[in-house]
């Protein structure tokens, strides 16, 4: 989710990445100046990054956060190998120095911040170790790195729809034993962990019969770009280059949340307080981005022993707070002016293993019902449901796909300014997205462009037109309901996990590091479409200026039936 906000002097447009075995919250912060982290007043701690190998070194990313704090910053250094923290983002006092550059290592380095004046800090960084640089790797490089077809690369890259790559790529499973992990993890519920564990009510019927001919061929193929053969990986590691130009002029402050919060999608409100959902634990979490306060609204149980958390977040015009609530079968509200937490079942709520995970009621105020859908439920032919509710009778709706047509499967809902709603599916082979009527209830189909299908999350902009990432397509797309057209942008960086957060496009390389921070679901240090490429950390503020700062790579009209696919 992103908003406008004030924070310091800038006034920002923010956009959240969520990393959660440790429950972090990454806020990359901009603004529209070009040089934000480098001109946002006197430096409070600045310094020369640089190594043997190439002496000054642009887009080094250097962190510091105070011993006991929750909260971290982090600059990236500038093509003169600068980094500078503004004064207004490190109060006096001591801190913790840390970098992040692929190939590099840094030791133990700490630093005290004067009141009034600029501590100066140069930084020699070392090269890193074989080793070191794998623990290093973003999940989009180890895709890169290893050999494979497209199709199987395809395939890995799913994987990242839940967790990173670190685990399977340092595996020492072999073909059968990693075929055999594949079928467990389909036993699981979609947001179980290691910490979670939570089964699928028919866990026992899936795994009594062998891996089927998918998981084996996916097995076999995991086992030979892992660790099964030996202690290296059979292939070169390569890394993507550091950030440069607007991409190191950006603000990242962190959060660390508690008791292993798992934040998956997040809001801005009015006041400026970050609002998340909690993928496996049962409240409704606020944080305060000024002091790192977290509070936690805690949501009641329906279904004891069934699981626990929420998936999409949302907000109504009054500022209610909205969740999804998963494996529970609920929606769950959040009156703002009483703090008193309302819930209400999904029709099926008592069968299977319904759960609600997404929901929108951004555009309610239009007829006064909010859009949201369940999976998993117990009609083996129709598990996806599509509901309004009411927010006057709290009555749900069901709203039916045409006949003869496919379920209206979603991983993203998306409600336009007249409340319709958008639903678009994450598969990889699905080549259309969605469209609801809020008044008849009709359904449409809308075809995507050739290639690798799905469409993960969007948004609606002032002219009434859905924005959407292609997640597996690694694209991002705008559909305009008044042309009918669909038009596409390429992401230049492979296998990136496009991603689309409410108003802002941002692409996950999704990081993880062994040392505690790697996340199961959600692991993302965002990165954002520029004016000229890619860049990290390098924001647009609407979609219509990214729009009008970049040619459009290709218009496509509603392919022919019939016409094929590259894959």
């Amino acid at each position: 989710m992103t908003t406008a906000t004030r924070l310091g002097n800038v006034v920002t447009r923010l956009s959240f990445g969520a990393i959660t075995s440790m429950g972090l919250l990454a806020l990359p912060i901009a603004g529209s100046h070009p040089a934000i982290a480098q001109s946002h007043g006197p430096a409070a701690l600045t310094g020369i990054v640089s190594s043997p190998e190439e002496g000054k070194m642009e887009g080094v990313v250097v962190s510091a956060k105070r011993p006991g704090s929750t909260i971290m910053v982090s600059v990236s250094t500038n093509a003169q190998g600068q980094y500078s923290f503004p004064q207004d983002r490190l109060a006096p006092g001591a801190y913790d120095i840390t970098i992040r550059a692929a190939g590099y290592t840094l030791e133990q380095t700490a630093a005290t911040v004067q009141s009034g004046g600029s501590t100066q800090l140069d930084l020699r960084l070392a090269k890193a170790a074989p080793d070191i640089l794998a623990l290093q790797m973003s999940n989009s490089e180890w895709v890169q790195s290893a050999p494979g077809t497209p199709r199987q690369k395809l395939a890995v890259l799913r994987c990242l729809d839940c967790h990173g790559l670190q685990r399977p790529f340092f595996s020492k499973k072999d073909a059968s034993e990693m075929a055999f992990t594949l079928q467990r993890m389909t036993a699981h519920t979609a947001n179980a962990s290691p910490n979670f564990p939570f089964f699928l009510q028919n866990a026992s019927e899936i795994l009594s019969s062998p891996p089927t001919k998918g998981q084996a061929e996916l097995g076999a193929y995991l086992a030979s770009i892992n660790l099964s053969s030996g202690e290296t990986w059979p292939y070169k590691l390569k890394t993507q280059p550091r950030p440069t130009g607007k991409s190191t002029q950006a603000i990242i402050t962190t959060y660390d949340l508690p008791d292993q919060a798992a934040p998956h999608d997040t809001l801005l409100d009015k006041a400026g307080n970050v609002w998340f959902s909690d993928f496996q634990h049962h409240f409704i979490s606020k944080l305060d981005p000024r002091t790192g306060k977290v509070t936690r609204y805690p949501v009641p149980v329906s279904k004891p022993g069934f699981p626990t958390g929420s998936l999409m977040i949302t907000m109504d015009k009054d500022g209610n707070i909205w969740e999804a609530m998963m494996g529970q079968a609920q929606i769950a509200k959040l009156d703002m002016k009483t703090e008193k937490v309302s819930i209400y079942l999904a029709p099926d709520w008592d069968k299977g293993d319904t759960r609600f995970t997404m929901i929108d009621a951004l555009n309610s105020n239009v007829d006064g019902k909010l859009w949201t859908k369940t999976n998993g439920g117990p009609d083996a032919g129709h598990p996806n449901k599509l509901y309004q509710f009411d927010l006057a009778t709290e009555k749900f709706n069901e709203v039916l796909p045409p006949a003869g047509k496919r379920d209206i499967a979603a991983y993203g809902l998306v409600t336009d300014l007249d409340n319709n709603v958008y639903g678009l599916d994450n598969n990889p082979d699905q080549r259309q997205i969605w469209r609801t009527n809020a008044k008849t209830g009709e359904t449409t189909y809308i075809d995507l462009p050739l290639g690798v299908g799905g469409g993960r999350r969007g948004h609606i902009d002032s002219q009434n037109r859905l924005w959407f990432s292609q997640f597996h397509a690694n694209r991002y797309a705008v559909y305009d309901p008044k042309s009918g057209n669909v038009a596409a942008w390429e992401v230049p960086v492979p296998y990136a996990g496009a991603y689309d957060r409410r108003r802002h496009i941002c692409v996950g390389r999704r990081y993880e590091h062994r040392s505690g921070s790697a996340a199961q679901c959600g692991n993302r240090r965002m990165e954002l479409l520029s004016p000229a490429h890619l860049h990290q950390y390098a924001p647009y503020r609407r979609a219509e200026e990214f729009e009008s700062q970049h040619p459009l790579q290709h218009v496509d009209r509603r392919p022919a039936d019939g016409q094929n696919c590259p894959y």
